[in-house]
Parts: C-alpha cells; sequence; structure tokens
C-alpha cells in the first residue's frame, strides 16, 4: 500500500462542517459533512493516494466550544489534517489554540491555499470585547451516586494511551478515546465493550450493561440522530446517573456504525455483496498471521464459472448479475463464519477457508475437510436452477477452480492466491467443470466420483 504524500502541498482535498462560507473563486475539492461523526468516517477510510488535507469547522448553535471537541477528535484520528475554524467572531487564546487556523467567512481561495501550504498570513479575527467570565460553580453538589458526565477534552492528559487495543476482558487500566477510534477502525468488536468497560472504569459502579429494553425504570436510552442503540443500566445507579454516559455512549455507537457501513461500501462488490480485491488482500494477510501465531493451516480457493460469456450473450446481463448473485449466496451457506467469499473479477472469486475454531466436522482435518465443502459446492452449482436460462436450467452451469494451501503451498497471500490461479487454469485444461486441488494428481472430476 503505498504512503500518503508527506507534502501538504500535495493535498488538495478538503471537508467542512456546518455553514462554512466558501468564495466563488474557491478551486479546491470540497465536500460537505452533515456532522462530525460522518467526518471522521471520511477521513478514516480515504484513500492513501487522495488523503483530506483539512476540515472547516463553522458554528452552529453548540458554538465554538464543541467545534473545539471536534477538533480533538480529529486531531486523534489523523494528526496530519489540518483543522481550521471559520468564524467572524472572536475566541480566547486558549480556545483558538486548538484549532491549526482562524480565518474570516467567506473564506477564499488564496487565503485558503496560503493556509493549506503553511505560509498563511491571514491574522484571527480581531478581540473586541473581553472574553467571557467563566460559569459560575454550581452552589449544590450532584448526589453522591451521580458519576461526572463524560469529559472530551483532549487536555486531560498530557499523553494519551497509544498502544494497540488489547485483547478483552483487560485490567482496569485507563482507557480513552484513543482506544475507543483504535477499536473502531480495527477492533472486532467494534466500540461496545469499550464503551461499557470505560464507564466501569470512571464510575466504579458495577454490572454495566446495554439492554434492549428497560424492566427496571433505572436505565436510560441510547439514542442519538434517530438511531436507538438500546438502554444502558448500571447498579446501583439512578437513570438520572447514567443519562449522560448514555447520551455519550450513543454518539460513540452511532460513529462506529457509520464508519462500519463506510468500510463495507469501501470492501464489499455492490453487485454480488461478497468481499472484493482490496479487503481480499488485508483478511488474507491478517489471517496468515493468526494461522502462523495458533499453528493452524489455511487455504485459498480461486474459481470462475465456466463459460459465463456465453450466458451473458445468450441470455442477456440481468441473468449473468443474477447467477453471480446466487453463485456468492450459495457458497456463503455452504462456508463458516470465519471464511470469505471474495469477487476478484468479472465471475472470477476467491474463497479464503479461514475458520481457525473446531474441525468443520467432527474428526476432520484441514485440507481435506475444505477439499469436501469445495466439492460440495462443485455440485451444488451443476443442480442449480436458473428460470433466466430457461428450459435448459438445471445442469447447466458448471465451475473450475484451484485450491492452494498454508503452509504446504506458500507462505504468503500472494503464493497462496499465484498458485490457486494456476491450478484453476490447469482444470480449464482439463476440460473445466473440475477442482485441481494439489500437484498434478490430485485432481477432483465430479463425472468420475
Amino acid at each position: 500500500m503505498t504512503s500518503a504524500p508527506s507534502s501538504r502541498a500535495s493535498r488538495r482535498r478538503i471537508l467542512t462542517i456546518g455553514p462554512v462560507d466558501l468564495g466563488p473563486d474557491v478551486r479546491i475539492e470540497t465536500t460537505v459533512m452533515d456532522s462530525i461523526f460522518q467526518a471522521l468516517g471520511a477521513i478514516a477510510i480515504c484513500p492513501a493516494g487522495r488523503p483530506i488535507e483539512a476540515v472547516l469547522l463553522a458554528p452552529t448553535e453548540g458554538g465554538i466550544e464543541d467545534l473545539a471537541h471536534s477538533a480533538d477528535a480529529i486531531r486523534r484520528l489523523d494528526a496530519t489534517v489540518l483543522v481550521v475554524l471559520v468564524s467572524d467572531d472572536a475566541v480566547s487564546p486558549a480556545l483558538a489554540a486548538r484549532f491549526d487556523g482562524h480565518v474570516r467567512a467567506p473564506v477564499d481561495d488564496r487565503s485558503l491555499t496560503r493556509l493549506l501550504d503553511g505560509t498563511s498570513d491571514v491574522p484571527a479575527p480581531a478581540s473586541t470585547t473581553p472574553p467571557p467570565a467563566p460559569a459560575p460553580t454550581p452552589t449544590t453538589a450532584p448526589p453522591a451516586e451521580v458519576a461526572p458526565a463524560p469529559q472530551h477534552d483532549s487536555r486531560e492528559t498530557a499523553d494519551p494511551p497509544t498502544a494497540p487495543l488489547p485483547t478483552l476482558p483487560r485490567s482496569l487500566e485507563p482507557l480513552g478515546d484513543t482506544d475507543l477510534v483504535e477499536a473502531m477502525l480495527h477492533g472486532p468488536y467494534g466500540v461496545r465493550p469499550l464503551l461499557l468497560q470505560m464507564v466501569t472504569q470512571k464510575t466504579g459502579w458495577s454490572d454495566v450493561r446495554i439492554e434492549p429494553e428497560d424492566a427496571t425504570g433505572r436505565g436510560a436510552a441510547i439514542r442519538f440522530g434517530g438511531q436507538e442503540f438500546g438502554f444502558l443500566l448500571a447498579a446501583p445507579a439512578s437513570c438520572e446517573a447514567v443519562r449522560p454516559w448514555a447520551h455519550w455512549m450513543a454518539r460513540w455507537l452511532a460513529l462506529d456504525d457509520a464508519q462500519r457501513e463506510l468500510r463495507e461500501m469501501a470492501f464489499q462488490d455492490e453487485l454480488t455483496s461478497a468481499w472484493n480485491r482490496r479487503y481480499l488482500k488485508e483478511f488474507l494477510a491478517e489471517s496468515l498471521v493468526e494461522a502462523r501465531r495458533i499453528r493452524r493451516q489455511l487455504t485459498v480457493m480461486v474459481f470462475d464459472i465456466d463459460d459465463f460469456k456465453t450466458y451473458n450473450d445468450r441470455y442477456g446481463h440481468s441473468a449473468g448479475d443474477t447467477i453471480l448473485r446466487e453463485t456468492v449466496r450459495l457458497l456463503g451457506s455452504t462456508i463458516r463464519d470465519g471464511d470469505r467469499v471474495c469477487r476478484i473479477g468479472g465471475d472470477e472469486f476467491a474463497v479464503i477457508f479461514a475458520d481457525m475454531q473446531a474441525p468443520r466436522t467432527p474428526g476432520s482435518t484441514h485440507p481435506e475437510s475444505v477439499e469436501a465443502i469445495a466439492r460440495r459446492f462443485q455440485e451444488q452449482i451443476c443442480a442449480m436452477r436458473f428460470p433466466e436460462l430457461g428450459l435448459d436450467a438445471p445442469g447447466t452451469l458448471s465451475i473450475s477452480g484451484g485450491l492452494a494451501s498454508f503452509p504446504w503451498d506458500g507462505q504468503d497471500g500472494e503464493a497462496l492466491l499465484h498458485i490457486a490461479d494456476q491450478r484453476a487454469l490447469e482444470s480449464k485444461r482439463r476440460g473445466k467443470n473440475c477442482l485441481t486441488i494439489g500437484p498434478g494428481a490430485r485432481t477432483r472430476w465430479p463425472e468420475h466420483e
């Protein structure tokens, strides 16, 4: 994977949040985001060759203080992204320091370009009034059971945790936003387990949990932007005590959902809902690391549908699309949860048999169990019925494929895919409708078994 350009001058892509007033002469590519959550998702999945260079923030009803929290979140996710406040209002020096720049509206092309180049001479709006006095301290302390509301100010800790997210459960050591972002981007379970753990750490409550319904009357709804995530409950906390934590959780869970949706859009094939080639490479590399760690086997199968172009030409592309979707659906019903089906070409697919839990069938061993699954899938393809193919639909489809297994056939993903692809070509040369499992002789022919 190529790395992001090191020079900010080579980045010319920005996001805006809020009513940012851009002048008519601005030529830089600009995308309007509905919320900070959408912007964080876009930053997280942007391609390395076209990274987002800056985010322009304009105040809404939440005020500039809320924008400062947004700036902190963006900086934690990607410290190379400039966060610029667009406002005619004066701000205190402490608040201004939380942004990389402060410009007036409308933002013209010259000022924006100089700002992105790091040569800006645009002054921040001058302060004409003294900074507002701090809000008075409440005279009545909250009840003893009420925990302080979550704080998002990055100045709480000088050195936020940067260690990789450990496997849950983990000891009650301090967790922070960095851990949540890490779990969101790379964790298999998302942010939910860490959110519960962080509430437990910061409040001392026991039995912190999220339930679909609140039968006790002591829970608080976890709701944000029209999305509902259940109810937060904790012992012995009251509804009033858990409510601010429920609001905090809701924002992280909404962001987590948006991130997962964007990730799926980036890694899934739109037609068949199979994973795509980009996902294949990443998943295969990660699975091989795990296979080495726990000393397990892994198998890759590459196959395509024999004479697929003929079906497209004879019955139309709509029929061809149906064949591709049904092929993925059928294969998805055959494999296990840890396996993946990827579409890597028009009618070419790769299957990663990477479920490393218990044997697939009692007493079975890898790769024999995988070979049996591939063989069964091949037979089912031949028996599939497609109304789009007319009266001769039964038995008209077949596949040719090849299998390669770690560690016998290759030590890395590229080698396994190459060997599996070569064996798939060998299946074509042998007359199609067969699977080449291993060197030469280990070939499975449906009509001969």
